[in-house]
């Protein structure tokens, strides 16, 4: 009797030291939700500082100069995104190791291996004065938040018990290189060509990009044993277009941009409003930038898509017999040996990791690729470029030519700029440092030591398919080609296909009179043109097993809108399946890579659509010859089969939103005991050939989409509207983490309130920071 007291007591004891663990932990994460005073001094200022938060935690600051200007959006940045800020940083210069340990090695080796250190190193080095002394400013304001800390650091830090180091102007350069690494795809994209015309040969042009009509060099045929740096992990997409007044009910342009990027917890943008007496710019920044990235100021609008232009290239080299020299225009040169030692959090020792550069760039080890063959990369990252100075160019840009020169210097990644101003005009810039070089050396890997293989320099702006004042009225980008006829230059094959920018276009010539209103139903459209070929192409089939020939009712009698329900189900698993059965038999191991390139191009089966007695269609395996039509029907077959054995056998559960879901995971939310970083999962609409576009890495959920949305009216800048994927703040337990997620969910928006009058009726909370006393 006395030891069951005794066990009952110990079990209670227990009971209420874990409770009290608990309330402990919750407690210290409770305590490190950043408080907003009314005034707060700062060391470090030179003048006041207004800080205004409206209602939906976007901070519009107002300082007496730039300096001070810079210095306080620091410290608001890291104030509200300090973790993220933290995680961008080390990811873009191969540091996650250290706080991580080796889960984040192989990252890092990437990271490093790819030359973005030697990147950032050379961005610092061309700064002028001026964009040093600003920089500099927002380090000093996120180092002020940094030192204000004493115990009550962002729940990450906590969690992972270390405290971030300062920060210093080379890791503001770093964080565009993240945006590089997923959006600059043409090496992945070099690598499988390759593979492809290894297995197939000539043949292989029929999958291939249309624009692509000859094959590599047979000196550079490469082999590749295996491709660590998949595809899979590029996210990239977008959509931006701009109406003039000619199509708008006010007689001013309207502008709207969704960039498609991984959606994550936090987003990956962070709106704010930045006024001093040279700008006011208000928009959507990157977590570490202290300029706004997409957005407007008082005079223009801009907003960005991927332009995919090709700014890498990979060289097969020739090395000597010591495999010391490598050769090039007829000399062996030395090859250059860097050396990094990576400290490994939980390892005393670091780790010694060596990467060899040509003059041109480092030779890709086997954490992205191994091959038998040596193989370099060429980017023009290692160049170095202006892209911050473009940025602070264009924020204070106040027309078309000042525009212009600003964008002139933002190099990487190459975007398609597209342009509005409150005076009526409209236009279209592409950017970055795109090389001059003959067109058979960039789709493929190329032989390093021939001398066409050397760059020509870059293009000139004047050379770059720039528009201003279109007449008819508008410009459209959604990673589509964007070449004019006739265009000389090489810029690229890696193109999306053209089904958003082609609804776009639709939608916007079937309407008039143009309103914000209308934009927002022209920004979350559904349909989808791949799907209209499909389906009209099911329209003039007819299949024997009654099967196959019902569910091709359903599909013909469905809107071709990607929504909640059965239809767009079946038409989902059918379109992954008819792909299945056209290719893998053909392209056998290489498949998976080869349908991750393809994804979102008008290659492999959207090649073949059209082709209806394309030998692709006949399986290896079957004595009959199939077409296209009778692998669309074993296709739909073994849709309906894949759905009953996923969800069952009632179609109710056959709903593609709720297969599409999205699913809002924090980094460190993977693990279950840190799950509460995560903000749920959601039903989701569309996919990647629908202008509002969602896409997965595998599986059918959700992981990328638009990561903001804005839509910008220069007749009366205070009616333009925005939303986030999730909230403002970075910590869990402000009302700010993920208050925007029914927003975004519904096609809703909040306002991007501007003027003076505009942001009083919306405010909710007014700082002043104030010099430091002496």
């Amino acid at each position: 009797m006395k030891g069951k007291i005794f066990l009952k007591n110990v079990f209670i004891i227990l009971l209420f030291v874990i409770l009290g663990m608990f309330v402990a932990i919750w407690l210290m994460f409770r305590l490190s939700l950043p408080g907003k005073k009314a005034t707060r001094q700062i060391g470090g200022l030179q003048s006041q500082v207004i800080v205004t938060w409206d209602k939906w935690g976007v901070p519009h600051l107002r300082a007496d100069d730039e300096k001070d200007l810079f210095f306080a959006t620091g410290y608001v940045q890291a104030r509200e995104r300090l973790w993220q800020m933290e995680l961008f940083r080390r990811l873009a210069q191969g540091r996650l190791s250290e706080v991580l340990g080796r889960q984040a090695l192989d990252s890092d080796l990437r990271v490093i291996n790819l030359g973005f250190r030697e990147a950032i190193q050379k961005d610092y080095e061309r700064l002028e004065e001026r964009m040093k002394q600003l920089l500099q400013a927002y380090a000093n304001g996120v180092n002020a938040y940094l030192n204000k800390l004493k115990w009550n650091w962002p729940p990450e830090f906590l969690a992972l018990r270390y405290r971030p180091e300062p920060w210093r102007i080379e890791d503001t350069l770093s964080i565009k290189y993240l945006l590089a690494l997923g959006l600059s795809a043409d090496f992945t994209s070099e690598i499988i060509r390759g593979e492809l015309v290894n297995r197939l040969g000539q043949r292989a042009l029929e999958i291939m990009e249309p624009e692509l009509d000859f094959l590599p060099e047979p000196e550079a045929r490469v082999e590749i044993l295996q491709l660590s740096f998949a595809r899979s992990e590029i996210m990239a997409g977008s959509n931006n277009w701009v109406i003039s007044g000619k199509l708008t009910a006010s007689g001013r342009p309207l502008l709207a941009n969704d960039p498609h990027l991984a959606i994550t917890v936090p987003p990956i943008w962070l709106e704010m409003v930045l006024e001093c007496p040279e700008f006011k710019a208000a928009g959507m920044t990157l977590p570490g930038v202290p300029l706004v990235v997409i957005g407007h100021n008082e005079k223009i609008a801009w907003g960005v898509t991927n332009s995919y232009a090709d700014v890498q290239d990979l060289f097969v080299e020739k090395l000597d017999q010591s495999g010391n020299l490598y050769l090039r225009r007829g000399d062996w040169k030395p090859l250059a040996v860097k050396k990094y030692d990576l400290k490994i959090r939980g390892e005393k020792q670091p780790l010694e990791y060596l990467v060899r550069w040509t003059e041109e760039g480092p030779v890709l080890g086997e954490k992205i690729l191994k091959s038998p063959q040596v193989i370099s990369l060429r980017w023009s990252i290692y160049e170095g470029d202006d892209t911050v100075a473009a940025l602070y160019l264009i924020n204070r840009a106040r027309n078309w030519e000042e525009f212009c020169r600003g964008a002139s210097l933002f190099a990487c990644p190459s975007q398609n700029f597209v342009y509005a101003d409150v005076e009526g005009n409209i236009g279209y810039y592409l950017t970055g440092k795109i090389p001059r070089r003959k067109k058979e050396i960039g789709p493929y890997p190329y032989p390093g030591w021939k001398d066409e293989a050397c760059w020509e320099g870059f293009l000139t702006e004047e050379e770059k398919p720039n528009q201003f004042n279109p007449e008819n009225g508008y410009l459209i980008t959604a990673n589509n080609n964007i070449l004019p006829p006739g265009f000389k230059q090489y810029l690229s094959y890696d193109w999306l296909a053209s089904y958003r920018k082609d609804r776009i276009e639709e939608l916007l010539l079937s309407g008039s009179a143009f309103t914000v209103e209308k934009m927002i139903a022209v920004q979350n459209d559904v349909y989808s043109k791949r799907a209209e070929r499909v389906r009209e192409i099911l329209a003039g089939i007819k299949f024997a097993d009654p099967q196959a020939e019902e569910f091709r009712k359903i599909l013909g009698q469905w809107s071709g809108e990607i929504k909640e329900g059965l239809a767009p189900a079946v038409y989902e698993v059918f379109m992954k399946k008819l792909e299945e059965l056209t290719l893998k038999d053909d392209l056998g191991p290489l498949y998976d890579r080869a349908v991750s390139y393809f994804r979102g191009k008008y290659a492999g089966l959207d090649r073949l659509l059209d082709q209806p007695e394309s030998d692709w269609y006949d399986l290896k395996n079957t004595t009959e010859k199939e077409n296209r039509d009778k692998l669309m029907e074993k296709a739909l077959l073994a849709a309906v089969e894949e759905l009953k054995k996923e969800f069952g056998p009632d179609r109710q559960k056959w709903d593609w939103a709720r297969m599409h879901e999205l699913e809002y995971k924090h980094l460190l939310g993977q693990k279950w005991f840190l799950s509460f970083f995560n903000c749920g999962s959601y039903p989701m609409i569309g996919d990647s050939s629908t202008v509002r576009a969602s896409f997965g890495q595998g599986g059918w959920k959700t992981t990328g989409g638009p990561s903001c949305r804005l839509l910008i009216d220069l007749q009366d800048l205070d009616a333009s509207l925005s939303v986030l994927t999730s909230g403002q703040s970075g910590h869990f337990l402000s009302r700010h983490y993920r208050d925007q997620i029914p927003l975004y969910l519904n096609n809703l928006y909040h306002p991007m309130s501007f003027s003076e009058m505009a942001v009083e009726k919306v405010r909710e909370k007014t700082e002043k920071f104030l010099p430091a006393r002496q």
